[in-house]
């Protein structure tokens, strides 16, 4: 008498398809260039906001939107327009500085996101809801960077800075990039909720 015994074998596990190894190859240093981009902004951004807030000499010239810094022997007298951080007062300091925040963070948070993003597509998270997440915050930095000169506008004028170089036309492309990414987001979400229910029927 034979007795027939069926052995259940695992699913064999599925090779990762050529295309995502792909993606997953080329985002990684793509991930790294934009860390990199991001601590190297951070630190200019950082040592820009200390040196109008804390140096007092005239080898530093600014107005509103530049700066400019003189390491030559004898210092040029400002150009029009411009002015030595030295005589200017705290207040308007304060408001330069608060300017370039305004207008840089949001580049910063920019490169940080576009990091996360490729973090992600070097994982192998190509099309997931976190992926769609990240692209909206991708669009909502762009369209504050859009406006991020304007608000700056205010602030300087505020202060007694005669500032007439706040409307750009790199504002627009951001705002308009910034709202198309608004919709492809939504549509990556769509997608991934599409997927996922997809997923739990065999």
């Amino acid at each position: 008498m034979s007795v027939n015994q069926v052995i259940p074998f695992p699913p064999p596990l599925p090779g990762e398809a050529p295309l995502l190894g792909r993606i997953r190859r080329l985002s990684r240093p793509l991930e790294w260039l934009f860390t990199g981009l991001f601590v190297v902004g951070a630190v200019l951004l950082a040592i820009a906001v200390v040196a109008v807030l804390a140096y007092a000499g005239d080898r530093l010239q600014i107005r509103p939107g530049g700066m400019q810094i003189y390491v030559e022997a004898v210092v040029s007298p400002p150009p029009p327009g411009w002015t030595t951080v030295g005589v200017i007062p705290p207040i308007r300091k304060i408001a330069l500085a608060t300017s370039a925040c305004l207008m840089i963070v949001p580049a910063l948070a920019i490169l940080w996101q576009l990091r996360r993003l490729f973090q992600l597509y070097g994982s192998g998270t190509i099309l997931g809801s976190e992926n769609a997440r990240v692209i909206g915050l991708i669009a909502g930095w762009l369209v504050a960077y859009a406006v991020a000169p304007t608000l700056g506008h205010y602030v300087v004028e505020a202060a007694g800075f005669d500032d007439e170089g706040w409307l750009r036309l790199d504002s627009l492309q951001a705002l308009g990039l910034g709202l198309v990414l608004f919709v492809m987001a939504r549509v990556m979400r769509w997608g991934a909720e599409v997927a996922d229910d997809a997923s739990r029927f065999v």
